[in-house]
């Protein structure tokens, strides 16, 4: 995962990298905060430039990046 200053994806790796060509849809989760590893994620939804259209969320606690799966 490639992203800008601001956090948004540049690029994902899918077997080769693909540059994100937009972001459809952006949201925030905060849950669990009374747990000692609260949830607090941050959502994305792209196009990328071949046309594919995937999710994916960046783990807020420890900035790692995953793609969400349905």
């Amino acid at each position: 995962m490639r992203e800008c200053k601001s956090g948004t994806p540049l690029s994902v790796r899918d077997c080769t990298w693909q540059t994100v060509a937009g972001v459809e849809g952006c949201w925030r989760i905060d849950d669990e905060w009374w747990r000692p590893q609260a949830v607090s994620r941050l959502y994305f939804e792209l196009r990328l430039a071949s046309g594919c259209k995937i999710c994916l969320f960046k783990n807020l606690t420890d900035g790692c990046w995953f793609r969400q799966n349905y």
